[in-house]
């Protein structure tokens, strides 16, 4: 017998104008017993819309397929941001994925994130967080394995990246004790993410690419009645490796020579920055730093001193990600 409940929790919010303002940020629960719990969250940032809607989809999906396990879905886990359209709460200016920093709360970006490490990751043995590039980038679509800290490599994760369904993966390491992944790393919580699409737009094929990869997780944590077909092993990206990101020194207009997905070679010319304003100013030719796959680009073309305008890196098999650790 399937169970459906709504788990939603409020947090202040106040601004100038509303003293004692709240924002509900919306969950909901499916209960089909015994089994795995597993949480499907979104809109961490306000302005990364594939998942959010392909959670939204779920919603309405999941209580008719699911088979064991609880699952609980987050579409908007920053509603605030979610209906401002920002990446970063509009009350405080706080960053949802580098707020888990305990008690007590300063705000209502700490408040939401204080909720979720006390009352939903306690109760989950996964989670899968889905991104993407927002307003100012635009990523390839791509599966995320995040290591925070000194954490243990967790045989689990090439498999649950597979079956997320993309060609690609992406690595990073993190060490920001306030980070998403340092708070499921405090409470054992076995976590992916991803990174899908940006600029501030979306499509209905990465919605859907999106959906699908959340079903294959859940089928591959054995809470769905059969296995999805097995699909090819990503590639593997390490983007933490220092030479993966190129930042622009200067302010400017970025104006790329890449494709995301295309594949570079070390200092091929990827682009340049212009100064229309300043006409007698050249342009300023910019290198990638490293050969490889472009899986990221700015999607704004007005940049500044620091603005990440590419992300590259070599394609690695998916079974180098223990090397990595």
């Amino acid at each position: 017998m399937i169970q459906v409940s709504r788990e939603d929790f409020t947090c202040a919010a106040a601004t100038n104008a509303s003293a004692y303002r709240r924002v509900t940020i919306p969950v909901l629960k499916i209960e089909a017993g015994p089994g795995p719990a597993v949480a499907l969250m979104a809109g961490v940032h306000g302005d990364e819309w594939e998942g959010q809607a392909a959670i939204l989809q779920l919603w309405q999906l999941l209580p008719g397929v699911l088979q064991r396990g609880t699952v609980y879905l987050l579409p908007a886990a920053n509603a605030e941001a979610s209906l401002a359209g920002t990446r970063l709460s509009p009350s405080d200016g706080g960053n949802l994925n580098r707020a888990f920093l305990g008690a007590p709360a300063r705000g209502y970006t700490e408040s939401v994130a204080a909720a979720l490490e006390a009352r939903l990751l306690p109760r989950i043995q996964a989670l899968v967080d889905i991104h993407s590039g927002g307003a100012s980038l635009r990523y390839l679509p791509s599966s995320v394995i995040t290591r925070y800290g000194d954490d243990a490599y967790d045989e689990r994760l090439p498999s649950l990246a597979r079956a997320f369904g993309l060609p690609h993966c992406v690595f990073f390491r993190g060490g920001e004790s306030g980070s998403m992944p340092a708070a499921a790393s405090r409470l054992g919580v076995l976590r992916l993410s991803a990174e899908i699409g940006g600029g501030g737009e979306t499509t209905r094929a990465l919605v859907e690419r999106c959906r699908d990869g959340l079903l294959g997780c859940l089928a591959e944590l054995g809470l769905l009645a059969a296995a999805t077909p097995r699909q090819p092993a990503p590639l593997l990206h390490d983007l933490d490796a220092p030479a993966a990101t190129l930042r622009s020194r200067e302010p400017g207009v970025f104006i790329p020579a890449v494709d995301l997905g295309q594949t570079v070679t070390a200092g091929q010319t990827i682009g340049q920055l212009i100064e229309p304003a300043r006409p007698d100013l050249p342009a300023r030719a910019l290198a990638s730093p490293q050969a490889g796959t472009v899986v990221c680009l700015r999607a704004i073309a007005r940049s500044d001193d620091g603005d990440c305008l590419l992300q590259v890196a070599p394609a690695l098999p998916l079974d180098s990600l223990a090397s990595l650790y």
